[in-house]
């Protein structure tokens, strides 16, 4: 019973978030609706949260 709340409480959190997401962004922004869509946003913070730590260690 718990493993089937916790994939009915991932779900609704991951496709809750992409509407939250998408309801909140400007209409000429591209939608979480595209997984390219969804990779692209997850690098470009990735990248920043790397350049962010290398700054901060001073590497």
């Amino acid at each position: 019973m718990r493993v089937l709340f916790a994939f009915v409480l991932g779900f609704t959190v991951a496709v809750g978030g992409a509407y939250l997401r998408d309801s909140t962004v400007a209409a000429s922004e591209r939608r979480f609706v595209n997984w390219d869509v969804v990779k692209e946003s997850t690098d470009a913070a990735t990248v920043q949260l790397r350049e962010q730590w290398s700054r901060l260690t001073g590497r």
